[in-house]
């Protein structure tokens, strides 16, 4: 749900680069992961920002390491990153393990 999602993506995620991507937005655009067994990659490749197509595509990846080593890959970043809208979607890229919790009640802090 949207509110499940805000919460997540506002506070637990690897992120080498988090934006508002369409990867349906062209046959070339894909979000593939490989797993060895020593090494767990996921690769956007050739995905385009949803409205802003024009700007042209990104390619990245993230690497998580059985040792606990995180890597992230840039190939393609065709805009600086702070010109990336995040009206629709959070922008970001690093890394969060925080929580939120929503209370109801006034007399809980």
């Amino acid at each position: 749900g949207d509110v499940i999602h805000r919460m997540l993506t506002a506070t637990q995620y690897v992120a080498p680069l988090m934006a508002n991507f369409n990867p349906s937005y062209s046959r070339n655009s894909t979000v593939q992961y490989l797993d060895n067994g020593t090494v767990f990659v996921v690769q956007w490749d050739k995905v385009y920002l949803q409205g802003k197509e024009d700007v042209g595509s990104f390619t990245f990846q993230v690497a998580l390491h059985s040792t606990g080593r995180i890597v992230f890959g840039y190939k393609e970043i065709p805009v600086p990153v702070l010109r990336i809208s995040a009206t629709q979607h959070p922008v970001k890229a690093g890394l969060s393990d925080a929580f939120m919790i929503l209370n109801p009640s006034p007399d809980v802090p």
